[in-house]
């Protein structure tokens, strides 16, 4: 049935299975019933099982830079101390 099964270090395992064929990942109530009946089943499901195309991504949400951090210069990214301190005042 697809699992995969990783023995721990303490004789114990882990059972790693993939999402069915024809997961839809964005319909929630089948997402919901999902993890219902994989809970009913004893099992812990993990990963990303849903995603809401409707609402903004992280980058929208948190309003941050899509510029990679490495390509932002050094005095840019610490203004030093007095304008730390000044930020902190706030």
């Amino acid at each position: 049935d697809g699992v995969v099964s990783i023995p721990m270090h303490d004789g114990a395992s882990i059972n790693f299975r993939a999402v069915p064929p024809g997961y839809d990942a964005t319909d929630r109530q089948a997402v919901t019933a999902y993890l219902q009946d994989a809970s009913a089943r004893g099992e812990v499901v993990t990963g990303l099982l849903y995603i809401d195309e409707t609402r903004p991504d992280l980058h929208e949400a948190g309003n941050t830079s899509m510029q990679p951090l490495v390509h932002v210069p050094y005095e840019k990214l610490c203004p030093g101390a007095a304008e730390l301190a000044r930020i902190g005042a706030r």
